[in-house]
């Protein structure tokens, strides 16, 4: 992982990240900052960034033999080579942080973070794309939203971007507090809150909280962008100081609101917007319901920062949707797969469902999920309640996969779903072989489950024997 553009020097670095130099030049030009030695250019600075698996102490030699100008450590080891700058600093990875927030006050532009427990990446590429239509801007690359990623991805501003839009993901309490400092956002969009890394963050409550950080952060000065439909995150903020602008898919009275019902079909979702006096209508590259409330989010940030009602309409044109979300693939056999398998959990399993079945009415619908992971100790009884939606939604087929997906199957029985149409697979290629056997003509299949499912590869083996 590497920063570009950013033109620095060891006295620079050693301020920002409040170290001390213990040995070299302070004043050698720094134009790049890595914590990956693979990617390391002559005169670069090597940031040596500790975790579980790995040591970044361990790689200095090697990125100083690559021609690093500098390098960033905790520690000091006899092993280190001489002949670069050595900034020792607390805490790598907080002095990344520190120095990424240097960084980022250097320029006067818009910065618009979003978090959320689903959501926030579409929703974020959407506001890219709307600021998009008039100004070079800058965003968070594939899952650069973290305490690594954030800090990498703002390390990229240079002084031809207008604007930075930035997704910051959490999963323990105290991350969003140290995004929400480095990011030093102006705007903060919360998209909706559900059960999700319940193992570190422990209830929707203590998520409000964390998460809520991020308004919080914000003063009276900043934009705190609220979602009407979630009682959660409508009640906090009224306790924060932030200007505030609502959205929502159902509620009147918000700012940014749907005309009406969205219709959703195969691969687009179509509604309108209102704000004010103006109309926009929108028809999005994706489908599902879910996706037409993270437009309007996308499109309150971008209308409460000012951006006219003419380019949301083509921002929102112009988006375009992540890989393994929501994809639809027709198949020469008439079956539609849809593929959302980036992530998984009980909110978005059941935004998806609905989504499907309002694209395919009077189809068969066949759910494939795998397990959610990272729910503690509530997870058996959140697959069962996810099981239970699933069977009232009457699929006419249930392929589950991994050891929760066990709680899922026994839901949906309990909602009434008939045990000969519920399939357990062991792995994926059975789960392949029983679906080669068992689609009904023209369904359309919804495969979705946790990033630790790789449940992509359900898809890849449907699409193989299907077609």
């Amino acid at each position: 992982m590497t920063a570009q553009k950013a033109v620095w020097t060891p006295a620079i670095l050693a301020e920002a990240a409040g170290g001390r130099i213990l040995c070299g030049n302070p004043e050698a030009p720094i134009d790049t900052l890595s914590t990956d030695t693979r990617k390391i250019a002559p005169g670069g600075c090597f940031i040596a960034l500790s975790g579980e698996n790995h040591d970044g102490h361990a790689f200095v030699a090697n990125a100083v033999a690559k021609g690093a100008a500098a390098v960033i450590v905790s520690e000091w080891r006899d092993a280190f080579p001489t002949g670069c700058a050595v900034i020792k600093v607390g805490d790598t990875l907080d002095g990344l942080g520190e120095i990424a927030r240097f960084h980022r006050l250097r320029f006067d532009i818009p910065v618009i973070a979003v978090t959320g427990s689903n959501g926030k990446t579409s929703t974020k590429e959407m506001i890219a794309s709307i600021f998009a239509q008039s100004r070079r801007v800058l965003k968070n690359r594939g899952n650069y939203n973290n305490l690594v990623g954030l800090p990498l991805t703002l390390l990229e501003l240079n002084p031809e971007h207008q604007a930075a839009i930035v997704e910051m993901g959490i999963n323990v309490p105290g991350e969003m507090e140290r995004l929400a400092h480095i990011g030093e956002a102006d705007a903060g969009v919360i998209t909706n809150v559900h059960p999700a890394h319940l193992e570190g963050l422990e209830s929707l409550d203590r998520i409000v909280e964390e998460k809520g950080l991020l308004w919080k952060k914000l003063g009276p000065e900043g934009l705190a962008v609220v979602n009407l439909d979630d009682l959660r995150l409508s009640r906090f903020a009224e306790k924060i100081t932030a200007r505030r602008i609502t959205f929502s898919l159902m509620d009147p009275s918000a700012d940014v609101r749907a005309a009406g019902p969205a219709v959703v079909s195969e691969g687009k979702t179509s509604f309108e917007i209102v704000f004010r006096s103006a109309k926009i209508p929108v028809t999005l590259p994706i489908m599902g319901l879910h996706h037409a409330q993270n437009a309007l989010a996308a499109a309150a940030a971008a209308l409460g920062m000012g951006v006219s009602p003419e380019e949301v309409e083509a921002g929102l044109a112009a988006f375009e949707p992540i890989g393994q979300r929501m994809r639809c693939i027709r198949l020469d056999s008439g079956c539609v797969v849809v593929d959302d398998t980036y992530n998984a959990n009980p909110g978005s399993i059941m935004a998806a469902v609905e989504a499907v079945r309002a694209a395919c009415p009077g189809k068969p619908f066949v759910a494939v999920l795998g397990e959610m992971r990272e729910l503690g100790p509530d997870g058996p009884a959140l697959h069962f309640k996810v099981g239970e939606k699933v069977g009232s939604a009457k699929p006419s087929r249930l392929v589950t996969l991994g050891r929760l997906g066990l709680e899922i199957e026994r839901g949906a029985k309990a909602a009434g779903m008939d045990g000969s149409l519920c399939f357990h697979a062991e792995n994926h290629g059975e789960a392949v072989a029983y679906l080669r056997e068992n689609l009904p003509e023209c369904a359309w299949v919804l495969v979705k489950g946790s990033r630790a499912m790789t449940m992509e590869r359900i898809v890849e083996g449907i699409t193989c024997v299907c077609k």
